[in-house]
C-alpha cells in the first residue's frame, strides 16, 4: 500500500500532525515525518559553539537552533543552526519560509548522514549550507542552489575561521583545530 505524502497544508488542517512536528527531533522530508537520531555530545557541543559565536555578532540576523523552516510543498527542515533575515515571530504556518534563511548549518557525526537534508535545502533554495562532519573533521560550505543541487562547494578546514557569504562580519571557527583531542579521547588516554 502506498504511503500518503504529508504537505504543509495538511499540517495546518490536522493538529495531530502539527503536534508531532513540534518536537525538535522531527523533520518533514519529502512528505514523510522523519525523526532525526539523538545527537552525540560532540554534535551538541559544536552546535552550541557555532550558535553562540553567531549570536554574539548577529546584528540584524536571527540565530536559531533546530528551528523549523518551511520548504513547500512537503518539507519542514530543522538545520542544527540557522541564520535568518528578520521577520515576524509568530507564524500562521507551521514554520517560517526557507527564503528567510541566509545560512543553514547541518552538524553530524559523519558526512553521509547529512546528504538527504542537504538536498532538501537545495530544493528549498537555501542560499548557503555548511555541513560539518565531526568524526571525519571535515566541513564543506555549499552555495548557489540550482534545480535541487548546489553549484559550488568549498572546503571548511579545521581551526580555520569561516564566514557566511551574506554576513562576512560573522566569523566563526566551525570545526576544532586538527589534533585537538576530544574529552572522550583524553579520558581513554588517561
Amino acid at each position: 500500500m502506498a504511503r500518503t505524502r504529508i504537505t504543509l497544508d495538511d499540517l495546518l488542517r490536522r493538529p495531530d500532525l502539527a503536534a508531532q512536528l513540534r518536537s525538535p527531533a522531527m523533520e518533514l522530508l519529502d512528505g514523510e515525518l522523519v525523526r532525526q537520531p539523538l545527537p552525540s555530545a560532540g554534535v551538541v557541543r559544536s552546535v552550541m559553539q557555532v550558535a553562540a559565536s553567531f549570536d554574539e555578532r548577529a546584528l540584524s540576523l536571527r540565530v536559531g537552533v533546530r528551528d523549523p523552516v518551511a520548504a513547500p510543498p512537503a518539507d519542514v527542515l530543522r538545520p542544527e543552526v540557522s541564520l535568518a533575515r528578520p521577520g515576524e515571530t509568530a507564524f500562521a504556518r507551521p514554520a517560517p519560509p526557507a527564503h528567510r534563511l541566509v545560512l543553514a548549518v547541518l552538524v553530524c557525526d559523519q558526512s553521509d548522514l547529512a546528504h538527504l537534508r542537504l538536498r532538501r535545502c537545495a530544493v528549498a533554495g537555501v542560499p548557503e549550507v555548511w555541513v560539518l562532519a565531526l568524526e571525519e573533521a571535515v566541513g564543506a560550505a555549499y552555495t548557489d542552489p540550482v534545480e535541487g543541487r548546489y553549484r559550488r562547494r568549498e572546503l571548511v578546514l579545521p581551526g580555520e575561521p569561516w564566514s557566511p557569504r551574506a554576513a562576512p562580519w560573522l566569523q566563526v571557527v566551525p570545526l576544532p583545530q586538527r589534533g585537538a583531542r576530544s574529552e572522550a579521547q583524553q579520558q581513554v588516554a588517561a
